[in-house]
């Protein structure tokens, strides 16, 4: 079989274009472009798996697709130039063969967000925003605000994992630690004190029982944690058992109130981008269902959906919304104020400004709370290890 290139190069009006092809050698793949009218300038060969992998491409790529389509299209380009015009040379193979693909979708009359769907290169969130904006006509303006908050997001993200490098090395080699000495430390001491006739403290007993314990099991232990894991992640994909899971993740003490702030944010972007491009509110709620992260908030506004075609007003809607169980205040008096005035579609802008305001001062008050706390818990529990060891000699020193 004939092994497939990828190409870029000049038409006879000297303009871009790329394409797939097979040939058997490069010098005849050439050879068979020239005679189309074409100067290939660039020739690749596309091994098998690098059609696939990887499977996810970074997201410094993705972001910088969406900010120069935003700009090609703003300065009037058509949207088949704008896809060949983005270079893409330093990219990853498999996004270099995706973007020939769109193009090809495009000229056999895909629409935009269906060949980006076909590509599964983006999150279903985008590939619905894009489909709003080719509704609307306003794909240019969704696609830079979408641009936007993503390249926001991704800043946050940076900066949270930044944050907790430190803390989470400290706790890391704290177990370690404290690891090595219950496993190497704690039976060596347990020898010394087993011909001793004192009675232990219970500290110390329940250390060389936990020692005992880690060194009988050490298999199971290493076994659990992937038992938990793939049984977690069976659960998940229980509808059921999703929606439950999603309810407890909300309730964890802080990081539960930033997985649900950050899923209001989502939920508003896509709600405010979508209403205030011309997308009728219905629509735009079905297009937030489709693209959110959480299947309850998926749920609730299908329901949603239903109760408005009824003659309901979102605020009425909303404050009865079953997936939505934190909602807010703030947010039925904004949406009320929006249904009073005409404006909803201000309103949907100041609730995604509130919330994504609300995402970036949690995340900050978690950053500087974790640290001390993971320092705490290392602390306590090297400390406690360290006084179950030496209270035996403080009583024997006191005995004798």
């Amino acid at each position: 079989m004939a092994p497939w290139w990828l190409w870029h190069g000049l038409d006879s009006s000297q303009q871009e274009c790329s394409g797939l092809q097979q040939c058997q050698t490069k010098s005849l793949l050439r050879l068979q472009i020239a005679l189309n009218g074409i100067e290939a300038h660039k020739i690749k060969r596309i091994w098998w798996w690098q059609r696939r992998w990887p499977r996810r491409i970074a997201v410094k790529y993705l972001h910088s697709l969406l900010g120069q389509w935003a700009h090609l299209l703003a300065a009037g380009l058509p949207l088949l130039a704008c896809v060949k015009l983005v270079p893409m040379g330093h990219a990853p193979m498999r996004l270099q063969y995706e973007l020939v693909q769109i193009q090809q979708a495009l000229l056999a009359g895909v629409s935009f967000s269906q060949a980006l769907e076909q590509s599964g290169l983006f999150k279903p969130a985008i590939v619905h925003l894009v489909a709003a904006g080719e509704a609307s006509g306003e794909l240019p303006a969704l696609l830079a605000k979408t641009h936007e908050q993503q390249t926001n997001h991704e800043q946050l993200k940076r900066r949270f994992k930044r944050s907790l490098f430190m803390p989470l090395v400290t706790l890391i080699s704290g177990l370690l630690v404290s690891l090595l000495i219950v496993l190497w430390v704690v039976p060596q001491v347990a020898s010394l004190y087993a011909s001793a006739q004192y009675q232990l403290p219970v500290m110390t007993q329940w250390l060389m029982q936990a020692a005992s314990g880690l060194q009988k099991h050490s298999l199971a232990l290493l076994v659990w944690p992937l038992a938990v894991c793939l049984g977690t992640a069976w659960l998940w994909s229980v509808s059921s058992m999703r929606l439950t899971m999603e309810l407890w993740l909300w309730r964890l003490p802080g990081i539960g109130r930033l997985m649900y702030l950050h899923g209001q944010a989502e939920l508003f972007l896509i709600l405010s981008l979508t209403f205030n491009a011309g997308v009728p509110l219905l629509n735009s709620l079905a297009l937030a269902a489709n693209a959110s992260s959480w299947r309850r908030i998926s749920r609730a506004l299908t329901a949603a959906c239903t109760q408005l075609e009824q003659g309901q007003k979102l605020s009425q809607v909303w404050q009865h919304m079953a997936g939505l169980a934190q909602t807010q205040a703030q947010t039925l008096q904004l949406m009320r104020m929006g249904e009073a005035s005409g404006d909803l579609g201000l309103s949907l802008d100041q609730l995604q400004s509130y919330y994504q305001q609300q995402v970036m001062s949690h995340s900050q008050w978690l950053e500087q709370l974790l640290e001390p706390i993971l320092l705490l818990l290392v602390s306590t529990f090297v400390g406690g290890i360290l006084i179950a060891l030496y209270l035996p000699l403080f009583q024997m020193g006191q005995m004798m």
